[in-house]
């Protein structure tokens, strides 16, 4: 192993500025600022990566023997498979233990809790269906049952406003801190996250979201976005319609446009020039 890293809130920047030529070291300090949380280095291989809070990882330096001058979005999930994968040799920047490890996070030991009837004091009632939970965790982490159970003795809570998956989601968010639904999906997720005004849930939601867009559902997504209030994700469907302009506007989706939204669409589309030959 011959490398180094550093993670936001401690971040060894004398050690990783020697380790990489100066051209790509002020690529990275650069990065750090917008949302990196973990950059390593290898000097023997003059490779780097890092890893963005969304979870996106990028490359830069050499390539199985290619130089790599900005950084580069790859499809993995840590920084450990870039230098797998693209360094020459491969190399590893993380010590690796070999003794096993049956220790559990307090992250988690509560997700192994969710949902389970053996340890929960509260069920939820949603579609004809059952989902367990804990008073207490549920109190801690989010603000609206904290007002809501208060008071209540009661073991069982009947939910009509939500669907199952959505509600279901909902609740395993605040035992995991993530989500896995389609984006089909986190629209009604989005619109929960709005009624329990969980900002960082429309966050993910809106990450979600933005995975699924295409032509077909563009305008969908876009309404969805005004009406929950989600700035971020309505810019994006914005820009999406005016870079397939064309396709969208032949959509049912677009025919059936509500009418306001259409009106403000158009003179939008028209302020950034869309409409010009």
């Amino acid at each position: 192993m011959s490398g180094v890293t550093m993670e936001t809130g401690s971040l060894d920047l004398a050690a990783v500025a020697t380790s990489q030529p100066l051209a790509e070291w002020q690529l990275c300090k650069a990065s750090v600022s917008s949302g990196i949380i973990e950059i390593a280095a290898c000097h023997s291989t003059h490779t780097s990566a890092a890893k963005t809070q969304g979870g996106h990882v990028y490359m830069w330096g050499q390539c199985r023997g290619q130089s790599v001058i900005l950084p580069h979005l790859t499809h993995f999930s840590c920084t450990d498979d870039v230098f797998a994968c693209f360094a020459t040799p491969a190399v590893s920047w993380r010590l690796l233990s070999v003794e096993p490890d049956d220790h559990l996070t307090v992250a988690e030991s509560l997700k192994r809790e969710f949902d389970n009837p053996d340890t929960a004091d509260l069920k939820f009632l949603v579609d004809g269906k059952y989902i367990y939970a804990h008073k207490v965790l549920l109190k801690i982490r989010c603000e609206h049952f904290r007002s809501s159970l208060e008071d209540n003795e009661d073991d069982i809570v009947e939910m009509s406003e939500f669907s199952y998956p959505v509600y279901r989601a909902f609740l395993e968010y605040l035992y995991t801190d993530s989500i896995s639904l389609s984006p089909e999906e986190a629209v009604g997720l989005l619109d929960l996250a709005t009624f329990y005004r969980e900002n960082r849930l429309k966050k993910l939601c809106q990450q979600t979201i933005k995975q699924g867009i295409c032509e077909e559902n563009a305008i969908a997504l876009l309404s969805a976005a005004v009406k929950y209030e989600a700035q971020d994700l309505e810019e994006f469907c914005f820009r999406f319609c005016i870079n397939h302009l064309t396709v969208v506007t032949q959509t049912s989706g677009f025919a059936e446009m509500d009418h306001d939204l259409l009106k403000n669409f158009i003179s939008k589309a028209s302020r950034v020039g869309a409409f010009k030959n």
